[in-house]
């Protein structure tokens, strides 16, 4: 039953790792890694016996508990709001932040800390959802994050989906403002062109025919595409 429930993570895990292997170019096994954002852990620990050490925080205490439940080796777990981390400056090679932003309410002050704790030239795994998306992957309703926020708001009551819409996706122009300190490497149009390669086959299911597409198509839709994957690099 646990790794039913922690499959679709661990295979998020996979496509990070496998992002970050391509990206970053130093020995992973070495890294001292963040992630931002981690839930119940399970990306974190899948990730542990890949790098050297590795942090996981996220503002929910009952998911930070979990996390700790089956912690790895090499993992360790805080409560902490991601606009606020409790490090010292430049204390981590690689910061994960996986749909994570789109949750945040200042994501200035995500941004800010982000780089503050990244070290000189490191590396940051950076996805999440495009504002523009036709359907909208949390409440799965189309449209929705096109919609001002109190029309959102009567959406999502009226279809019985929650009380209010509490995401705050941005455009593709939007996040590269947001990530404007940083040098922005989009492997977006890398997980559509070759999927297996980034062991995102799976995700893809009946739209696998895409893949055929030139690569040159999905540079030109990037800002389009319903999900966005970077690696930002810090600037030394």
């Amino acid at each position: 039953m646990f790794e039913q429930a922690y499959a679709p993570r661990w295979r998020k895990a996979l496509k990070i790792k496998t992002i970050l292997q391509d990206a970053y170019p130093n020995d992973l096994r070495q890294a001292r890694v963040l992630d931002i954002g981690c839930g119940n852990g399970a990306i974190t620990n899948a990730l542990a016996p890949d790098v050297a050490t590795i942090v996981g925080t996220d503002i929910d205490g009952t998911l930070i508990a979990e996390a700790y439940a089956h912690a790895a080796p090499n993992a360790t777990f805080l409560q902490s709001d991601g606009a606020a981390l409790p490090f010292a400056d430049e204390q981590f090679d690689i910061v994960i932040c996986a749909q994570v932003y789109e949750h945040a309410h200042d994501r200035p002050a995500l941004v800010r800390e982000i780089e503050r704790v990244l070290r000189p030239g490191g590396y940051c795994f950076f996805s999440g959802p495009n504002k523009l998306a036709v359907l909208e992957e949390h409440y799965w309703l189309p449209f929705l994050s096109w919609l001002p926020q109190s029309i959102a708001d009567a959406y999502v009551r009226i279809t019985g989906r929650g009380d209010e819409y509490d995401v705050w996706p941005m455009t593709y122009w939007q996040l590269r403002q947001l990530w404007r300190r940083f040098t922005i490497l989009d492997y977006t149009p890398k997980l559509l062109h070759a999927p297996q390669r980034f062991g995102v086959e799976d995700e893809l299911g009946r739209l696998h025919i895409l893949t055929r597409l030139p690569f040159a198509f999905w540079r030109f839709m990037a800002p389009f595409l319903p999900n966005f994957n970077w690696v930002l690099v810090k600037q030394s």
